[in-house]
């Protein structure tokens, strides 16, 4: 591979460090058997760096002794400069891969932050990890494009809306709830059916591909919600359907069962047999995970698969 400057193409990296083996060996023979390479190569890559930059860099001395000229010493010094800084590159390049420090940036639904964050902050001070969080908050559409772009390294998110360029890893199971007030004469019931709802108020998120996700449930059954409120907040949604205003499908809820002004609310499962939501790990299939991330997404994996952190916040399957 060439180094480019500018306009400028250098010459080839690996004949620079033959050129400097030669150089602190004093002979072509010295160097080819220090670092394993040909004489006839070592030689190819001196006559190719003289012809390159019009310098007589070494003089034969002896029949197999080479000694630098004037303008040879000046170039080998510049030279040793521009090696060690490409190895000090490297060295930090390999640093920021295998290091277990750093900040990740993280993309959450939005809904589910609340939920999610504070488990995987708590699991990382549990695991005595120094790995920093920044958090960005979105809809699933928002986050597939960030993904894409590669403005965060990797997002906590549904699988709603499957993408090509998204890989994604399940890490949780569950099934939507139906949200109502306590006062809702449907609130006594052990599950609800769609048909208990298609005539009543819904509020509704107004994202995207969850709303969308929802409706669906009715038009598999031919059935059409009656949409009063959209709204991008959950808390909104809560209250609203705690004051009577109607009904909403969810996915978590949180522990308590009153909204914001104490009126309290129910959550019940629906009859129908309805979609499933899949809760985990989306990456860009283009990621090339550093060892950070990899340490990340093990804590992720630990703590929502295995320990099961948030199933207190689902109803499942």
């Amino acid at each position: 591979m060439e180094l480019i400057s500018g306009k400028s193409i250098l010459i080839p990296y690996r004949h620079l460090i033959y050129t400097l083996a030669v150089a602190e060996h004093g002979s072509v023979q010295a160097a080819s058997d220090h670092i394993s390479i040909s004489q006839p190569a070592l030689s190819a890559a001196i006559q190719k760096v003289e012809q390159k930059y019009g310098l007589k860099i070494f003089l034969r001395d002896r029949p197999n002794k080479l000694i630098l000229t004037p303008d040879g010493k000046r170039f080998i010094a510049r030279a040793k400069v521009l090696v060690e800084g490409a190895e000090e590159f490297e060295d930090n390049i390999r640093n920021l891969s295998n290091t277990l420090n750093g900040t990740i940036q993280l993309g959450c639904f939005t809904p589910t932050a609340a939920f999610i964050i504070p488990l995987i902050l708590t699991a990382l001070k549990e695991r005595d990890l120094d790995i920093n969080l920044e958090v960005h908050e979105a809809d699933l559409g928002e986050l597939n494009t960030m993904l894409s772009q590669g403005s965060i390294d990797l997002a906590l998110a549904y699988n709603m809306s499957p993408s090509p360029s998204i890989e994604f890893e399940t890490l949780i199971e569950a099934q939507p709830y139906v949200l109502l007030s306590k006062n809702d004469p449907l609130a006594s019931k052990q599950a609800v059916s769609l048909t208990d709802l298609v005539d009543r108020d819904m509020v509704s998120l107004s994202l995207p591909i969850t709303q969308q996700f929802f409706l669906s449930f009715f038009s598999k059954f031919n059935l059409q919600p009656k949409v009063r409120y959209q709204t991008k907040s959950y808390e909104l949604a809560r209250s609203l359907v705690a004051a009577g205003e109607g009904y909403a499908i969810f996915i978590m809820r949180p522990l308590f069962e009153r909204a914001y002004d104490g009126n309290e609310l129910v959550y019940l499962p629906l009859v129908e047999d309805v979609p499933s939501a899949q809760y985990g790990i989306a990456m860009t299939n283009r990621a090339i995970p550093t060892k950070l991330i990899d340490t990340f997404t093990t804590v992720c994996r630990e703590t929502l698969g295995e320990n099961r952190a948030a199933d207190q916040f689902f109803i499942k399957p």
